[in-house]
């Protein structure tokens, strides 16, 4: 059974403006918002799932938590895009093993795309 919170204080998600889009740098903003909030995450405990993100498809985006603790399974809400949310019913019924799950699949993704782009550039 997780539990969601908001990011900690001083972990405020970034502003992005319609000239980070224009310019691309709406992406680099969030991601080291992101990377600075793991590292936090990362100081929870030594599980390698503390400061990985999942995700579930939304309308035309993504509802997207950090895991912060694992025991008890504890998920940061990242308020990014359009800052979607699942259903509470979902999260109350999430356990570490789904999470685990989740996180080894998009792992698993990332490298078979990496490996596909390499295969493309010989």
């Amino acid at each position: 059974m997780a539990t969601v919170f908001s990011a900690p204080e001083g972990f405020d998600p970034p502003i992005i403006t319609g000239d980070d889009f224009s310019m691309g740098t709406w992406r680099d903003k969030e991601h080291a918002y992101i990377e600075r909030l793991a590292d936090r995450a990362k100081m929870n405990g030594h599980n390698p799932l503390l400061g990985e993100v999942v995700r579930w498809q939304r309308a035309d985006g993504y509802a997207e938590y950090m895991v912060w603790n694992t025991q008890p399974l504890q998920l940061i809400h990242l308020r990014l895009g359009d800052a979607y949310s699942v259903e509470d019913a979902l999260i109350r019924g999430l356990r570490v093993a789904d999470i685990r799950a989740m996180v080894e699949r998009e792992q698993k993704m990332r490298e078979f795309l990496a490996r596909k782009i390499e295969e493309g550039k010989s």
